[in-house]
């Protein structure tokens, strides 16, 4: 079984690569990295096929996981992406299959610890923070002694070491206006399967997977959809709209996932009774 899903794996990544044009003969490297890590945040953070996997196939029991083959195969099939546990184990089979020297980390944010995840990639004597989950744009380079910042389309991103703290690293962001806000913070250890897997599993309990939640960067800044509220944020502000009454159509028009996906996640959430009172639109 273990053989048959690494065959799946192998031929949904070549896929993947083949279709972004990046073949074979890959040599890691830092530019490699970026390349692979920019096309790999095509995939958007959403809990669409979360909230559909989890209700249908692991309410009863212990949830299925989404690994990295079916992470991969949904986005090329159906535009799906996932959330960052997901998201960073797809990211993290990926490189780990062009050869890269990479683990997994764990990192604490305000709404409780070791709810986020990335990927750290070794090179040389520099490593690298690649966060697909929480969409930073490129890979940051994890400076000890200091501080590493992004520019990105829409937001200025800000890691830094923790002096007090030995391999911790604080994520901010800085707005156009100027305004800076810290995210998460990470610790620079590898763990296991288990310890991964067990943190994985813990968030199908946790709120976010209780109403619709997607995000995704494009050129000009983010989209975002939480429930049935859209913002569009952009350097010059954010617009913010109700779009219940369209809801899963401009999911599709938005991230390109098919509107019954949409309906079928909004319908079983209000079947569990975790979805959203009815609201005057």
């Amino acid at each position: 079984m273990k053989d048959r899903e690494e065959d799946r794996f192998s031929r949904a990544a070549s896929a993947f690569l083949g279709r972004c044009g990046m073949g074979p003969g890959l040599v890691p490297g830092l530019s490699c990295l970026q390349e692979i890590y920019r096309v790999f945040g095509r995939l958007p953070y959403e809990n669409v096929s979360k909230i559909i996997k989890y209700r249908l196939q692991g309410a009863a029991g212990s949830p299925s996981l989404r690994g990295p083959a079916e992470v991969i195969e949904g986005f090329l099939e159906e535009r799906l992406g996932g959330t960052c546990f997901s998201l960073t184990q797809a990211l993290y089979a990926l490189l780990g299959f062009c050869g890269f020297d990479c683990y997994r980390v764990l990192g604490d944010m305000h709404h409780g610890p070791n709810i986020h995840c990335a990927v750290v990639v070794r090179l040389a004597a520099e490593k690298y923070l690649c966060d697909s989950g929480y969409l930073v744009p490129e890979p940051l380079r994890l400076d000890p002694a200091g501080r590493s910042a992004l520019q990105g389309p829409l937001y200025t991103y800000l890691l830094e070491a923790d002096p007090g703290a030995e391999g911790v690293y604080h994520l901010y962001t800085r707005s156009p206006g100027g305004g800076t806000r810290w995210r998460y913070l990470v610790r620079d250890r590898a763990v296991s399967d288990r310890v991964f897997e067990h943190h994985w599993h813990r968030t199908f309990e946790a709120p976010m997977n209780r109403s619709l939640l997607l995000s995704r960067n494009d050129e000009q800044g983010q989209v975002y959809i939480h429930k049935h509220k859209l913002r569009l944020t952009t350097a010059r502000g954010h617009r913010n709209s109700n779009i219940r009454l369209d809801l899963a159509q401009r999911v599709e028009e938005l991230f390109g996932i098919d509107r019954e996906r949409t309906a079928c996640a909004l319908s079983l959430l209000e079947q569990s009774g975790a979805g959203p009172r009815e609201e005057a639109p």
